[in-house]
């Protein structure tokens, strides 16, 4: 299994995993040219991706979601409410080809699975993913809310993963950020600290 981390951050998140002959992105919060030009320093054409999935409604996360499936046809696999709010929230333009799931779903491309985990973030519907072939497990664990039920295991499942942790409490305390913002950020929806991370 092999694995690009294009961007990560407020300013937009898209990742690749590539598994024998199935290739996936997950989450398109940043531009399809960027997506592309990132990919091709790697050697990989974008446009041989089979699915585009979408974690939650965040722009950092979708915004750039129907510029994906027009410019490179891909399917935009997502639930049902994220894609409700992130029509909402972003102009996502015209999308011909999105698949619904279900938190807790499990996706299949061609001998890979890709579990999707509910999370408690403070999106409309959120998920974490793991994606396994017949050999690894990959966790695919951003914007998680909290320490919920139920991490422990899937972390323990792993063979590799990419978790975020969003912020050092110290720091997040004494920064410039608004009360309701900090409030946001380290509460039950928000995301982890450092120290929950580790």
């Amino acid at each position: 299994m092999f694995c690009i981390a294009l961007q990560s951050g407020s300013n937009g998140n898209c990742i690749y995993v590539e598994s024998g002959d199935t290739r996936l992105l997950f989450d398109a919060g940043i531009s399809g040219s960027r997506a592309e030009e990132r990919l091709a320093e790697f050697g990989r054409d974008i446009r041989s991706v089979d699915a585009l999935i979408i974690s939650h409604d965040h722009a950092d996360h979708v915004r750039c979601a129907g510029i994906f499936q027009r410019k490179f046809h891909l399917p935009v696999y997502v639930t049902e409410a994220t894609f409700d709010a992130a029509l909402r929230r972003c102009d996502l333009g015209t999308l011909t080809d999105v698949r619904h799931f279900r938190p807790g779903d499990t996706l299949s491309f061609d001998g890979v699975a890709v579990e999707t985990v509910p999370t408690p973030h403070d999106g409309a519907d959120g998920a974490a993913f793991v994606v396994s072939n017949a050999r690894r497990r990959l966790g695919i664990l951003t914007d998680l809310g909290h320490v919920f039920d139920g991490l422990g295991p899937v972390l323990a499942s792993l063979d590799a993963v990419l978790l975020e942790s969003n912020y050092d409490p110290e720091m997040l305390e004494v920064g410039p950020y608004p009360h309701t913002v900090k409030q946001r950020i380290r509460g039950p929806g928000g995301h982890l600290s450092n120290v929950e991370a580790a």
